[in-house]
């Protein structure tokens, strides 16, 4: 009873703490825009939407903050703009130590999984090893950070990558790989849009948090903090999952 009446205390003061002042952006932040279905992405009517997109809303908006989105940025030059300061915020990061940024709280999960064509398949597979033991031929996204097994891959000839999800499945379906291996929301999107049937190998799934980058340049620690205790608050309100449950319901991943 206790227990129950201190959670229902401390979300009553989490829904009711103000923000710091310090954190109240003085502009809209800077993010690069990415075509990166169901994340990021415009719609049939012009808008603006996706997981991301409403996850940030929410987020900045509960910070005091609002967003612009900023078109055509390299995606090898964002690190470089974010410590210098010409971008604010980067989604869905890993968190790296390093002077340049802060990292907020994880405001959702990211599943990272390998896929292959149903009469390949090899459920059985236990790692990124036994495939390139196999010789298979593996297909991923291109990323600012490599494992080094992706590198390996890649020494032996074995590796092809992909700048967006689109063109993965499309060379999946050109017979150009065997293993498609990225971020299974995108790869379940980008194959539902093409028809093209895959299935997840169940040991090769890997879940962990991802946050917001937030450039030290042109932020603040204040700014930090009341994206922290944002998000701290959506989760208790429910909002954010409310948000995820809308993107996420089918594949089970929130």
């Amino acid at each position: 009873m206790k227990a129950r009446m201190s959670r229902r205390l401390l979300i009553a003061l989490l829904l009711s703490a103000p923000l710091l002042a310090p954190g109240l952006c003085v502009r809209p932040l800077r993010v690069p825009f990415e075509d990166w279905r169901p994340y990021s992405f415009i719609d049939t009517n012009g808008r603006h939407t996706g997981l991301e997109t409403e996850l940030l809303a929410a987020v900045a908006g509960e910070a005091g903050c609002s967003v612009t989105y900023l078109r055509d940025v390299p995606r090898n030059r964002r690190l470089r703009m974010l410590a210098a300061g010409e971008l604010d915020l980067l989604v869905a990061a890993t968190p790296v130590p390093g002077p340049e940024a802060w990292y907020t709280r994880p405001y959702r999960e990211e599943v990272y999984s390998a896929f292959m064509r149903p009469e390949a398949a090899r459920p059985e597979a236990r790692s990124l090893e036994a495939l390139l033991s196999a010789k298979l031929r593996l297909l991923t996204h291109r990323g600012p950070l490599v494992d080094p097994i992706i590198r390996e891959f890649n020494a032996r000839g074995q590796l092809t990558w992909f700048e967006d999800y689109a063109k993965g499945v499309q060379l999946m379906q050109l017979g150009r790989g065997d293993v498609l291996l990225g971020d299974s929301l995108a790869i379940r999107h980008a194959a539902h849009a093409a028809d093209l049937k895959l299935v997840e190998l169940p040991s090769l799934v890997s879940r962990s948090g991802v946050t917001y980058k937030l450039s030290r340049k042109s932020l603040t620690e204040g700014d930090l903090q009341a994206f922290n205790q944002a998000i701290q608050r959506l989760e208790a309100s429910g909002e954010l999952q409310r948000i995820r449950n809308r993107w996420l319901p089918a594949v089970g991943l929130r």
